[in-house]
This record gives C-alpha cells, sequence and structure tokens, in this order.
C-alpha cells in the first residue's frame, strides 16, 4: 500500500462553517487530498482505500487481532486440499439503495479486477494466485517467459473466453465459488482487501467516472457517500441496509476535509475544525507545551517499514560486502532520535510490531563503526579507497534533505567514504523504479502491508519476477524456495519460521538496509472514544475502523 502524497502548496479547507465544539455523533477528520480514483479494481492510495472501504463491504473483514473474520459473506468452507473457498452471503444482503447484492456482483468484481484492459494497481495480486487470472491478466501477470503482453496484443485474444476461466463462480444468488491455483492460508485476508469489492455492474457502465458521483457511487459497506464537493470535503452517513460485522455504528457522520499541508491541518485541530489530526515533528514541542494539546497526544501503531535500498546490478553494490559494511555504518537510534524527534521506532528487520512475524528483539547490522570499517576493508575497499562514487537518489523536500545529509554523514563519518546527494523531482521518483535501467544506485523506500501476512512483505517485495524485488535487483533461489513452501504451508508455526529462515537469507544478503517504522503521533478530542492505541490496526484506512461498532463523539 502507498501513502498518499501531500501538495506543496495547497490550503484547502472545510467548506461548511465548523462547529468548534465538535457535535454529537459527527467525526471530522482530514483526509490529506482529492482521492484520485474510488474505483476498488484500481485504487492504491490509502485516501483511495478509505473510501473503497467505507462504500464497500469485501467478503472478509478483519478483527482488532487482524484475523480475517466473515464480511459481507456469512461462512466461508474451504476444501480439503485448500484450493477452493466457498462463501455463503448473509440472508438478505442489500446494497444501499436496496437493491439485492448477490454473488453475481462478486464474481463480476474479481472478474474485472483481472481486466486486462482496465489493470488496475493492484491486478498483480490475483497473478498465480486465482485459476485463470493470469492467463486473463496479461497485461500484468507474466508469462512463463516473464513477459507481459499490450494494450494492442489484447485484439488478438478472445477475452471473453479468458474472462470466463477466472475461477470466481456464483454457484446461486448467495453462493460464490473461488478457486485457487494452490492452497494459499493467507487467502481470506486477500478476500477483506478492496481489491474484490462488490462494484454494480450497472453503476460501473454509466461513465468512465462513475465513482465520482455519489448517485452512481453505491455500495454495500457500512458508509453512504451523500455529499462530495470535490478537492475540499466529503461527507459519508450510515448505511441503513449494512448488514456485515463493522455494525451497527453509533457515528451518525463522518466528514473528511481535504487538507493537503500538515500544518494547515494542526490549525484546524487546534481551532475545532476537525476531531483527530496526525502531527509532523515540528508541531510537537507545540502540543507539548500546551497542557490541554499534550493530554489529547496519542500515537498509532507503526505501519510503513523504511528502508535504503541497493541496486545489486551495478558496483559497488553488487558486492554483499559493500552492502553489509554500509548497513553497520548507520546509527538508527540517532536517526530516529536527531532527525525524526523520536516519531519512528528503530529498524532492523521488515516487518514493524503488530504484524504477524515480527522478530521482536533481534537488531542485525546494530551501529558498529569499527564493524562497518572491518567489513569494507574485507571488501578490498579499506577507508573507502577504490570505491567508484556513491550517489543516494530521493524525492526532494526540505524534510528528505535533512534526512540524507544525516545518511550521507553518518557514511562519512563512519567509513570514511563520501556520498553524493541526488534530489529530484518528487513526481518523477517513483518512475525511476519502473525499469532496471534507471534504478538508481542507491535510494529511499518504503513499505505498508495491504493485509497482514509476512507474505505481503517477503513474497511481495523480495521474490524474484515481482515488481518491488525488481528494484534492487536482488535474487535468491534459496530465498525464493523458502518463501514459496511459506506461502503454501498451512500449519501458522511452520509458516512462521519458514518465513524467518528466508529474513535470515534476506539480511545475509542485505540488498537494503532498514532504518525505521513510522511512529504516528496523533491528538484526537477527549470526546470521542473507539480510537485508543487498543481500538486501532495497522490496517485501518482511517483510525478506529474495524472497531466503528464502538467509536463514538459525544462532545
Amino acid at each position: 500500500e502507498t501513502a498518499a502524497p501531500a501538495a506543496a502548496d495547497a490550503t484547502a479547507a472545510p467548506a461548511a462553517e465548523p462547529v468548534a465544539s465538535g457535535e454529537a455523533g459527527v467525526f471530522r477528520i482530514n483526509l490529506g487530498g482529492e482521492p484520485s480514483t474510488a474505483d476498488p479494481q484500481v485504487m492504491s492510495f490509502s485516501d483511495e482505500i478509505t473510501f473503497g472501504l467505507l462504500n464497500y463491504q469485501p467478503l472478509m473483514s478483519f478483527n482488532l487481532d487482524l484475523e480475517a473474520i466473515p464480511g459481507a459473506a456469512e461462512s466461508v468452507e474451504v476444501s480439503e486440499d485448500g484450493t477452493v473457498y466457498t462463501f455463503t452471503l448473509r440472508p438478505d444482503s442489500q446494497y444501499s439503495d436496496g437493491s439485492p447484492l448477490t454473488a453475481e456482483d462478486f464474481e463480476y468484481a474479481w472478474k474485472r479486477l483481472a481486466d486486462p484492459a482496465l489493470a488496475g494497481n493492484y491486478q498483480f495480486i490475483g497473478c498465480d494466485l486465482i485459476a485463470g487470472f493470469s492467463e486473463y491478466a496479461v497485461t500484468t501477470c507474466p508469462d512463463a517467459e516473464g513477459n507481459t503482453a499490450t494494450v494492442t496484443d489484447l485484439e488478438t485474444l478472445d477475452l471473453e473466453a479468458l474472462r470466463e476461466g477466472v475461477g470466481v463462480n456464483a454457484v446461486d444468488e448467495s453462493t460464490l465459488e473461488i478457486t485457487l491455483e494452490q492452497a494459499t492460508p493467507y487467502f481470506p485476508s486477500i478476500a477483506a482487501m478492496w481489491v474484490g469489492a462488490p462494484v454494480r455492474q450497472s453503476d460501473v457502465e454509466t461513465a468512465d467516472d462513475w465513482w465520482y458521483s455519489p448517485e452512481t457511487y453505491i455500495g454495500n459497506g457500512p458508509f453512504v457517500l451523500t455529499e462530495w464537493d470535490h478537492e475540499n470535503r466529503a461527507v459519508w452517513e450510515p448505511n441503513p441496509n449494512y448488514n456485515g460485522p463493522l455494525g451497527p455504528v453509533q457515528l451518525q457522520r463522518i466528514e473528511f476535509a481535504m487538507i493537503t499541508e500538515g500544518q494547515v491541518a494542526f490549525e484546524a485541530y487546534r481551532n475545532g475544525e476537525l476531531d483527530r489530526v496526525g502531527l509532523a515533528r515540528e508541531d510537537l514541542a507545540t502540543v507539548e507545551g500546551d497542557a490541554t494539546l499534550s493530554a489529547e497526544l496519542g500515537q498509532e501503531s507503526p505501519r510503513y517499514s523504511f528502508y535504503i535500498g541497493y541496486n545489486t546490478q551495478i558496483a559497488p553494490f553488487d558486492d554483499v560486502t559493500v552492502r553489509q559494511a554500509f548497513s553497520y555504518a548507520i546509527d538508527r537510534e540517532a536517526f530516529v532520535t536527531d532527525v525524526l524527534g523520536g516519531l519512528a521506532v528503530p529498524a532492523y528487520t521488515f516487518i514493524p510490531p503488530g504484524i504477524p512475524g515480527y522478530l521482536e528483539g533481534e537488531t542485525p547490522y546494530d551501529f558498529d563503526a569499527d564493524r562497518a570499517k572491518e567489513v569494507l576493508a574485507e571488501a578490498g575497499y579499506a577507508n573507502g579507497e577504490g570505491l567508484p562514487e556513491i550517489k543516494l537518489t530521493y524525492g526532494q523536500s526540505a524534510r528528505n534533505q535533512t534526512r540524507f545529509e544525516f545518511i550521507a554523514n553518518q557514511i562519512r563519518t563512519n567509513l570514511g567514504v563520501e556520498v553524493t546527494l541526488d534530489p529530484i523531482d518528487p513526481n518523477a521518483y517513483s518512475s525511476l523504479f519502473d525499469a532496471p535501467e534507471t534504478t538508481p544506485q542507491m535510494f529511499f523506500l518504503g513499505w505498508g502491508p495491504d493485509f497482514p501476512d509476512p507474505q505481503n512483505y517477503y513474497s511481495t517485495v523480495f521474490k524474484t519476477g515481482t515488481s518491488s524485488a525488481a528494484r534492487t535487483g536482488f535474487s535468491s533461489p534459496a530465498f525464493d524456495e523458502l518463501t514459496v513452501q511459506a506461502d503454501r504451508e498451512p500449519d501458522p508455526e511452520t509458516r512462521l519460521e519458514l518465513y524467518k529462515q528466508a529474513s535470515d537469507i534476506l539480511l545475509e544478503e542485505a540488498p537494503v538496509t532498514f532504518i525505521y517504522y513510522d511512529l504516528v503521533q496523533v491528538l484526537t478530542k477527549p470526546y470521542v472514544t473507539g480510537m485508543g492505541p487498543d481500538d486501532t490496526t495497522p490496517l485501518d484506512p482511517f483510525p478506529g475502523f474495524y472497531n466503528l461498532p464502538n467509536v463514538t463523539v459525544a462532545p
């Protein structure tokens, strides 16, 4: 999952007159900007996903322990070999407008996810997972030679036959059968994602931007979009026909502001226009010096893992020993304290706390300047002599400049190696990773989970052939074999042990240096309940989402 970027100079604020003291049953929060889409089979940014999961209830959902539980489905049965999932919908399931919700709506949505002409941002998630999916989603899913089709190639294919071959079928009005290519223990978590949300075919066919208007953005989720003042404000009210696990809700309305500047959002909170807001480091001192604000300060669970990546296909990072030396040379504790103001947790492994597979207490490559120099000398570059130019590329901003000046200084001080900083236009940064030949020598990226399983970390990001793995060029047959075994292993403890072994290989090969897990400090008005640390999860599209029945606003 990708966090939505903020614009540099926008200062949008809520359109309605703010209620300074709050309003009973009304929760006001900042979305951070205008979603570029609200189509579940296309979306990928966090603000988009917020809309998708408010409007639609997928087959499954999550509880506060991040366990997949029935959502739109009342029950699910799994075949003995683990390849066929049979979902039975809840009785009298309806869309928010009262029209019936059937298994055919889910069949349409999952097959639409595979549509090669649509090619949504999360189409990859069905590749090699659902039977027949890869054969239809040919513009995303690679063939045996690693090639994908172009839009022009689609003209030569029998797309209707390929669509029918996707292993998602409505057995009757209330029964949906999904056939997988092999046993996949984490599939219930994928069924809880937005990707298979039951968009209604009659709505989709009204216009390309059918989701842009409340009149055609009709779902089966816990809330209904009643107003969307684009780039300014969106209002959601409870869906009276919702019968899933996130209801009944006590909130009467959710109002989203679309403020793109953190400082503006902070002031909106102080002025009583928002009920909850995330904090930047520069605002923390103001909060801690204010008795009222400091009493409203809290934090959310770590969600994103951030790391320095190395292009392992070019010198000097084609040498694992060099990568290991750089990993020892960075003082993560100092980075978190001095640069991030304590708003993070030092990271030494990939999975953050709160996600299954977190390796508590493990600190490989703990800061050790002497060891860093020794390892670099073992690589033949004592005191950095003989190394080619090292260039660290990142999206340009004042905040990033401070961060990477610190990283460069760490490497200079602890390894004797000069690092050239290479800031570029933030809007162009992500496109550098579209092809191996444009991948920078050294770079900075982050990863947030789509579902709570180690598969979504190790296999999705570092297994050979995935788009994320291509960013570093890392490829290890031993790592790949372990992740494939773990992905299919039905026993939970055995799975975690296999992923642990894969993690050991990843850390030994060091294609990246994990730096920190984000730690979001938040302010919440005292009259809001149900959004405390025990009420939120790293997967919440907005705070307290999987605790919605218990969220209240009572000024």
